[in-house]
């Protein structure tokens, strides 16, 4: 599934992980310098069971190689998600291709 589709740079080798009330993304630095420091992490999560999302438009810069979604306790309790990271420029609205970073599970973590 693509969510975004664009000419931008994509983010590279992204890592997920979950902490309380947060997915915490991680990304690798762009070795082809094309990519602007300035573009913005664009975010999606959907469950599929609730037919809800939840996104984030304007995110970390590229050049930070991480970004942290927060999220209510609720919505961390027992749930999957299918994530998506996006870079997008925030003055041309130009963006790059989605980027799937797999299903991940949320637990109520204490």
């Amino acid at each position: 599934m693509v969510v975004a589709d664009g000419d931008l740079v994509k983010p590279e080798n992204i890592k997920v992980t979950i902490t309380k009330n947060a997915l915490n993304f991680e990304w690798d630095k762009d070795q082809t310098d094309i990519g602007s420091p300035n573009d913005r992490t664009m975010i999606l999560l959907y469950n599929k069971a609730d037919r809800r999302f939840h996104t984030c438009y304007s995110g970390a810069s590229r050049s930070e190689l991480k970004d942290t979604f927060q999220m209510h306790p609720a919505h961390m309790k027992n749930k999957t998600y299918e994530v998506f990271l996006v870079f997008k420029d925030v003055l041309s609205d130009a963006v790059s291709k989605s980027v799937y970073c797999g299903k991940q599970y949320t637990q109520d973590i204490a």
